[in-house]
């Protein structure tokens, strides 16, 4: 019997510029939100119900945190593409405004027994919001997990037709 249902351990794999995100314990992407409230009731006082519902036509930011493990000689952060030599956020934050295409994360879904049929979702317009340069050591820690969280605009799924809307200021 075919096996339907997703498993994601050794399945899915995330890459950074093109290359795998390795040592890394758990990804969590958290989808774009609508802008503002989301969708709002409109509803004058006289009225018994809604009379009808609004939805904004934009949405906010999407994240997604990194659990990743500290390796003995670098920070979580070193053995992405571009980050090597930067010794903290700010030097993150300089690298990343100063390049010329924007950063792009992809996930992609890989079929057991079927190749070729991998799908993805690509992250657009990425940036790296906050990295976990702190130390909590204790007497049974064995392993060093620390976050990176990460912003981006938009993504796009390779499995929908519909088109991206690009971003305008109209």
């Amino acid at each position: 019997m075919a096996q339907n249902s997703r498993v994601a351990g050794g399945y899915t794999v995330f890459h950074w510029q093109n290359q795998p995100i390795a040592w890394t314990n758990s990804v969590q992407v958290t989808a774009v939100t609508p802008v503002g409230a989301g969708a709002t009731a409109v509803q004058p006082m006289n009225a018994l119900r809604p009379l009808e519902i609004v939805t904004p036509r934009a949405h906010s930011y999407g994240t997604i945190t990194l659990t990743r493990l500290e390796l003995w000689n670098k920070s979580i952060w070193q053995d992405l593409a571009g980050l090597a030599n930067s010794n903290d956020i700010i030097d993150i934050f300089e690298y990343v405004a100063g390049l010329a295409t924007p950063i792009t994360v992809t996930k992609y879904v890989r079929v057991p027994g079927n190749a070729g049929s991998d799908r993805y979702e690509q992250f657009f317009n990425v940036v790296v919001a906050s990295v976990d340069d702190g130390e909590t050591v204790a007497i049974d820690t064995m392993i060093l997990e620390k976050n990176m969280v990460l912003w981006y605009t938009h993504s796009k799924k390779s499995w929908v037709a519909a088109p991206t809307r690009p971003a305008t200021f109209t």
